[in-house]
């Protein structure tokens, strides 16, 4: 029996035997943070099911949240109430990551139906660009190609002549070649062309790809329309990525708002670290451009004691079961965490666990 089943059995044992209904009691006060990256229009959610959800996935988990009494709030509204003690039982915010294309076409309208306030933070560099996210398409390529052997030469990359196909990790290793090779050695038109190419090598039809978007962002015209109709548009760099270096930290902030200031009203308040990654150094940098919050990947409920800028979410997505989703929005998850903690501590040992996931080697960043 494999470790994610038997762990999926042991939440449902949990749930039957009144321990989540117990944890949701005591973990009320908490607050929770959803955080959601693309809905799925195709295959996407086999392909990468960290990263994209399917829309029947999606609605199941909206429709637990309505049912059992959840209270979705704005993100801003939900951070002030946290620090003046005045949050509902069960209060949750739902966050979206980086901007997809998908969550203008199935996400933002699902949530509209439940009535569901939401805040979307956007990384804005491919939503200007209007490409596919190189990095993403070579990946989904390589998953989606039924050859068995590829010929790369004349691409200018490391690996070059005919390369097998037939194991996964080879395919892998393939990919994370070819997406240093873009990102270090092209510029976007570039980049463009590269994946065109292989997709033709690998009997991709990459204009049908480009067209269908579902590897795509937002455009600026589809983020206003967004923004117009209530969905909260929020910070989230400009290339993916928030360095250690303050100069080049304040860049990613200044070419992110550049953008959204254009097509948002509200003010650009909070902030989401690009794949989960933060350091003590970056609270003054972002307090002192006037962001309130910045949210981690790091999993856990918020209470007033929670730094505004190391804010908690649970990250999800269509590889985890509807049981699992439940443990979390039911605390229960927190308490396994908690026990565990302490458990570690009784031992001597660290807590290093940060929930997160690497957009960075998916491509999302841009230069």
């Amino acid at each position: 029996m494999s470790r994610i089943r038997l762990k999926r059995i042991v939440l449902i044992a949990s749930k039957y035997l009144g321990l989540f209904w117990l944890t949701r009691h005591l973990t009320r006060r908490g607050l929770r943070i959803l955080c959601y990256h693309g809905a799925s229009l195709g295959d996407e959610h086999a392909f990468q099911p960290e990263l994209f959800m399917s829309s029947e996935t999606f609605e199941r988990r909206l429709r637990y949240l309505r049912d059992k009494g959840f209270v979705v709030l704005l993100l801003d509204e939900a951070v002030d109430r946290l620090r003046q003690g005045t949050l509902p039982p069960w209060a949750t915010v739902i966050t979206i990551d980086d901007g997809f294309y998908s969550t203008y076409r199935q996400a933002w309208p699902l949530l509209k139906r439940f009535g569901f306030p939401a805040t979307l933070y956007v990384t804005t560099y491919y939503v200007v660009k209007g490409n596919p996210v190189f990095g993403l398409v070579v990946g989904y390529m390589f998953w989606k190609t039924t050859r068995e052997v590829a010929d790369l030469s004349g691409l200018g990359l490391r690996v070059a002549g005919s390369v097998s196909l037939r194991e996964q990790t080879e395919r892998a290793r393939i990919v994370d070649q070819i997406v240093e090779y873009g990102e270090t050695c092209c510029d976007e038109g570039g980049r463009f062309a590269l994946a065109g190419e292989l997709a033709s090598r690998l009997g991709i039809d990459y204009e049908d790809l480009v067209r269908g978007r579902q590897l795509s962002l937002v455009t600026l015209a589809e983020l206003k329309e967004l923004g117009t109709e209530g969905l909260d548009i929020q910070s989230h760099t400009h290339r993916h990525e928030f360095p250690e270096k303050e100069a080049l930290a304040l860049r990613e902030l200044a070419d992110n708002r550049s953008v959204l200031e254009g097509v948002t009203a509200k003010p650009l308040h909070h902030f989401c670290y690009p794949n989960g990654r933060w350091s003590e150094r970056h609270e003054a940098w972002l307090s002192g451009s006037g962001m309130k919050t910045a949210t981690t990947c790091r999993r856990g409920l918020n209470y007033a004691s929670t730094s505004l800028f190391r804010l908690h979410r649970f990250l999800d997505g269509e590889h985890l079961a509807q049981v699992e989703f439940e443990a979390e929005m039911c605390g229960y998850g927190e308490m396994l965490r908690r026990g565990r903690r302490a458990v570690l501590r009784l031992i001597g040992r660290g807590d290093s666990t940060t929930g997160r996931v690497n957009l960075q080697s998916q491509g999302v960043r841009g230069s």
